[in-house]
């Protein structure tokens, strides 16, 4: 009966496109549906009971034929991603200029320095570039939510892998956007810590924290995911 099954959902898939991803779901759905019917005898179905009930469970598979298309399966519409792109550009814009007043105010603070004045610009600027990036890091997150939750139209393994995919992409929207945040934060401390201190021989390993930052965060995110 699992060759009856591999059969049938390769005929499912006669007309789908011949990419990597459609090969790859087909090869997932059907070891799906034999575990599925194997859980059903072992539940006691009868052979046949057990084919049609997963057969009909799988839905209509054309649906995702579409998908299999394209690069972005979770399908922004033109406007959704130029704002997207657009608020990612000016967040960036935003943490470069950040950047740019933590060292004016460092390079202020040195020219005082030579004059004999007691001026401390270097926690001022930072305390400026810290509220300036409020509103970038606000942007990113925003652009990572953007993407829609799925809506599942009916329980069946059509439905739940389309689900499986959005989530999937929706996360790693999330996880890249976190990852810009976190790693733009570590190149602007990386260099307001050199100039202040000049130990550019030792400073490097803020680097190695903003990695163990992310990968920290990427736990955190991982575990959500899976609650």
């Amino acid at each position: 009966m699992n060759e009856k099954i591999k059969k049938h959902i390769e005929m499912l898939f006669t007309a789908a496109p011949k990419t990597r991803k459609a090969l790859d779901m087909k090869e997932e759905m059907t070891q799906n549906t034999i575990e599925k019917y194997e859980d059903l005898l072992s539940e006691g179905y009868a052979s046949e009971d057990a084919y049609q009930t997963v057969i009909n469970s799988i839905g209509d598979v054309t649906e995702l034929f579409e998908d299999l298309e394209e690069k972005n399966p979770l399908c922004l519409t033109e406007t959704e991603r130029r704002k997207k792109a657009m608020l990612t550009a000016i967040a960036v814009g935003f943490y470069i200029f950040a950047g740019v007043v933590l060292l004016t105010f460092t390079l202020l603070e040195d020219s005082f320095i030579l004059t004999g004045a007691r001026i401390d610009f270097s926690l001022l600027g930072l305390v400026l570039a810290g509220v300036i990036c409020i509103a970038p890091t606000c942007m990113l997150v925003y652009a990572a939510n953007m993407y829609p939750n799925y809506q599942k139209k009916e329980d069946n393994l059509v439905e739940n892998y389309k689900e499986s995919k959005h989530a999937s992409n929706r996360d790693k929207a999330i996880r890249t956007s976190v990852s810009a945040i976190i790693w733009t934060l570590t190149i602007v401390l990386y260099f307001l810590v050199s100039f202040k201190t000049s130990a550019w021989y030792v400073t490097w390993v803020i680097f190695l924290i903003g990695a163990c930052v992310q990968a920290v965060v990427e736990l955190i995110i991982s575990l959500k995911t899976t609650e």
